[in-house]
């Protein structure tokens, strides 16, 4: 029998019809092999998209992290893209497994873009002039202003809670000064002449003269001789600058005025560079509370009062009992806690305290590890919305606490306080040249705030300043 072609062999069978012999060149394998190809290549294209994705990633978020998280973000990033770049040279199962992996990453990625870029955008709306790092203290101002709804720059509000954080980075120390709202002082302004014996004035009502610079009707400013009384100047068609009419990197805030004052009034050794504000209504401070999901407030007596139940609006009174002892509180129960004069028998000087109370809360609750603060960061973002302002530089603060939490000795902060007090008197005041009740100076208790304010400043440890509290508080 003649032998046959090559041409006419079974493909299957081989030249002698064995299955073991002969050129096999079966076409199912060819077709797997070139499928396999396929899919490598989609495989690292996915890979590739990969990698853009975390680097679009890496360009929302690297003005939020410090060096040492940036750096370990980057790391892992890069870990993800080789799993998903190498697997795809590695048998099916591992190819199948590299493109899921890249599929969950790409998408992972995209969503933590578009949630960085919305937190972005709103820290940018208040992205000021002042930047803080871990290696230098800084001082901030933290006023609530006695108004309702939307926050104005416009407008130059009285300041009815007035607390000096000092922080330094260095110790994890936080002391909080609180200064009581009526406390009687000498107004530290540009406009207003510190020697006159009429310079004195309520704290709150400092608010009142915004930047310090008083202006008349045409823009031009005025000197303390152009002037009788605070509020002369408005009834004069003039103004008192307001924080809208300077720019970010302006010397002047609408809160130059109060911020100078407190200055002055403890001798704080700091510059302006270190020294910033952050100013909320009453309508904001409770949004913020409840946005949180509420604090705990140490409460330091029995108490029952009446008062507004609704922060929002006027909706009728409701009473507020507050029992001696960790206590949590909403926000209406909190504003109303740190308003309460009436009912405490030490009445703006407990006032005073609760205010500080309640800012411990706030600041223990939003610089811990709380996974409902953490869940919920952009319902705190929307509840604060226009009812607070700051030339403080958020994206900054954001870098630096996690600068701060990245150190091998860090534990939390520290939290202090320290409250002024003083004697309550009748005395004239600036704004309109009446008679109001105010509270006069203890010179001891200011001496002992200053001393407080600088070992903070100068890095002593936390123990030390709380055993001088004691000290002072006996």
């Amino acid at each position: 029998m003649a032998k046959k072609m090559l041409s006419q062999l079974n493909n299957d069978t081989g030249y002698y019809g064995y299955r073991s012999e002969g050129r096999v060149a079966p076409s199912n394998k060819g077709k797997k092999k070139k499928s396999g190809k396929k899919g490598s290549v989609f495989g690292v294209l996915l890979a590739l998209i990969q990698l853009a994705a975390s680097v679009y990633f890496v360009s929302k978020i690297y003005t939020l992290l410090s060096t040492t998280f940036l750096a370990l973000v980057i790391g892992v990033l890069l870990i993800c893209f080789g799993i998903s770049m190498f697997t795809q040279h590695g048998k099916k199962g591992t190819r199948i497994f590299g493109k899921i992996f890249a599929i969950i990453m790409i998408i992972v990625l995209i969503l933590g873009s578009i949630f960085s870029g919305k937190l972005l955008s709103y820290l940018d709306k208040f992205g000021g002039n002042i930047h803080v790092d871990v290696d230098t203290p800084f001082v901030v101002f933290l006023s609530a202003s006695d108004e309702f709804g939307d926050y104005s720059d416009d407008v130059n509000y009285r300041s009815d809670t007035n607390i000096l954080a000092v922080v330094n980075p260095k110790t994890y120390t936080v002391l909080m000064v609180s200064t009581p709202r009526d406390y009687y002082v000498v107004v530290d302004a540009e406009s207003v002449d510190p020697n006159a014996g009429s310079s004195y004035e309520k704290l709150t009502h400092v608010g009142l003269y915004g930047s310090g610079v008083a202006y008349d009707s045409n823009g031009n400013k005025m000197t303390a001789s152009d002037w009788t009384t605070g509020y002369n100047v408005i009834e004069q068609g003039g103004k008192w600058g307001n924080n809208s009419m300077y720019g970010k990197d302006s010397e002047y805030t609408g809160f130059t005025a109060i911020m100078n004052t407190l200055r002055t009034l403890y001798n704080v050794d700091i510059d302006n560079k270190n020294y910033s504000y952050l100013k909320m209504n009453f309508t904001g401070f409770g949004r913020l509370i409840d946005a949180m999901g509420g604090v705990t407030v140490d409460v330091d007596s029995d108490f029952t009062t009446r008062t507004y139940a609704n922060y929002e609006n006027d909706e009728g009174r409701a009473n507020y009992v507050f029992k001696k002892g960790p206590q949590e509180m909403n926000g209406a129960e909190a504003l109303t806690y740190a308003r309460e004069r009436k009912k405490l028998g030490s009445g703006d000087m407990g006032r005073n305290k609760h205010q500080v109370a309640v800012m411990k809360g706030i600041a223990k609750k939003m610089l811990s590890t709380s996974t409902y603060v953490q869940n919920n960061y952009t319902d705190i973002l929307d509840a604060l919305g226009n009812s607070f302002s700051t030339n403080l530089n958020l994206p900054s603060l954001v870098k630096f606490q996690t600068a701060i939490a990245s150190q091998s000795n860090y534990n939390g902060w520290n939290i202090v306080s320290y409250s002024v007090v003083g004697n309550p008197s009748s005395q004239k005041i600036l704004w309109d040249g009446s008679y109001k009740s105010v509270v006069e100076q203890d010179e001891t208790s200011v001496s002992n705030a200053s001393h407080l304010i600088q070992m903070t400043l100068d890095g002593v440890d936390t123990a030390t300043i709380e055993k001088q509290i004691e000290a002072y508080t006996k």
